[in-house]
């Protein structure tokens, strides 16, 4: 016997191992989904954080580059002004120009009337030869200075306005790179800050399509909901007094089995000792075990019945396990039936396509209807592989898909006649 008990207590031991290394295996396994959900967490929050960084930068690019566009603006204005100033000297050098000219005419039409009166004096016979010669030597040196100081004051005019010509264009020019390089780095920076605030456009209009398709989705089951409840809650009345009448019944037929078996049990008590006298090899103890048997069969039948009544009519939604009554829903943006879930935090739960006509369900927009009421039979879990999936969810992410069947099949049972144990 200690033999017995040392094996016995081996075997208990190892048992007792087995057992904490498949705890301590589920431990760890939990441990790594837990480790593995926080660092899901936590990239989240780092790519909130960078979307916001990347924001506030690109507010400060935009500041940047509004501050340097009025500087620009403030330094166009002012090349507005020297352009203005240098175009009202070239004017002024033109009337300058032109009162020199106008001028050179006045002392040419006093050389003219000068000549007249040379002329008129050549005219006379009474001037000498001598006189002559200093009137024609006077001429010529009123001719020379004319000449000279008309060549002088052109020339003079012509170099001021070739260095004014020469100094705009450098100015021009200048002015010219720097405007060039200036847009041209405006532009390039512009065609960054372009393709920065695209790519969180887009972000933020994924972010903004995803919310809005929850909202709309939640309004949609919300108001599905409601005017189902009120529908459900017709039907289920109906259905409520019709399983209340078959159970009445169920449970009349089953009080008088129980009440007939109870007194088979006491007819038999009573024959006890006419039977051990008569026939001791067939004893009644068997028959009196047996009709205990059944009874207690009926009366866990009963218990039964009235747990699975209870549970048609409660509808699940959060933490869904197998046997559950859930509420499915189709979701335009997914384009499948989905688990309506009240947890945000939790897995969403698809309906299998396989699964689709058990419940009556289609895909089909001519023949699909917007819920259905259904008992969870089985469960997987699955996570996408691909970018494009049926589910059409982020590649990555974790969910459920389900088998399903109709309630009323759980409901049947309750009508359904039991098996007669007799």
């Amino acid at each position: 016997s200690r033999g017995i008990n040392a094996e016995y207590g081996e075997d208990s031991l190892q048992s007792n191992q087995e057992q904490l290394e498949t705890k301590s295996s589920s431990l760890e396994q939990l441990q790594q989904q837990f480790s593995r959900e926080q660092s899901e967490r936590k990239q989240a929050e780092s790519d909130r954080d960078t979307f916001q960084a990347l924001a506030m930068e690109k507010d400060k690019r935009i500041g940047d580059l509004t501050s340097e566009n009025k500087e620009f603006k403030m330094k166009e204005r002012g090349w507005k002004m020297e352009k203005e100033k240098l175009q009202a000297q070239i004017k002024e050098l033109q009337n300058q120009t032109s009162t020199q000219i106008k001028q050179l005419k006045e002392k040419e039409e006093s050389l003219k009337n000068i000549q007249r009166d040379i002329d008129l004096l050549n005219s006379d016979t009474t001037v000498n030869e001598q006189h002559r010669q200093q009137l024609a030597n006077l001429r010529q040196e009123v001719e020379q200075s004319k000449d000279k100081e008309k060549t002088f004051e052109l020339e003079k005019l012509r170099l001021e306005k070739d260095k004014l010509i020469q100094e705009i264009e450098t100015k021009a020019k200048l002015r010219h790179g720097e405007m060039e390089k200036s847009f041209d780095q405006i532009t390039g920076e512009n065609n960054k800050l372009t393709d920065l605030v695209a790519a969180l456009q887009s972000k933020l209009d994924s972010l903004s399509r995803e919310i809005e398709e929850e909202r709309e989705t939640a309004a949609m089951f919300k108001a599905e909901a409601e005017r189902d409840i009120k529908l459900q809650k017709q039907n289920a009345a109906v259905e409520l007094e019709e399983l209340k009448e078959a159970m009445i019944k169920r449970e009349g037929a089953l009080q008088d089995k129980i009440t007939a078996l109870q007194t088979e049990i006491s007819n038999k008590s009573c024959e006890v000792p006419k039977e051990k006298s008569s026939d001791p090899s067939q004893p009644p103890a068997g028959d009196v075990e047996r009709l205990t048997q059944q009874i207690m069969e009926q009366a866990q039948e009963i218990n039964n019945l009235r747990a699975a009544h209870a549970r048609s009519f409660q509808i699940s939604v959060t933490q869904f396990q197998k046997g559950d009554t859930v509420f499915f829903y189709y979701d335009e943006s997914k384009s499948n039936y989905l688990v309506a879930n009240v947890s945000p935090n939790e897995y969403q739960y698809f309906l299998h396509p396989d699964n689709l006509g058990a419940l009556g369900l289609s895909l089909d927009p001519s023949n699909r209807k917007p819920w259905a009421i259904g008992v969870i039979k089985e469960k997987e879990f699955c996570q996408a592989r691909k970018v494009n999936n049926r589910f059409k969810v982020p590649e990555g992410r974790k969910f459920y898909r389900v088998y399903a069947h109709a309630r009323a099949e759980s409901s049947a049972a309750l009508r359904a006649p039991t098996r007669n144990p007799d």
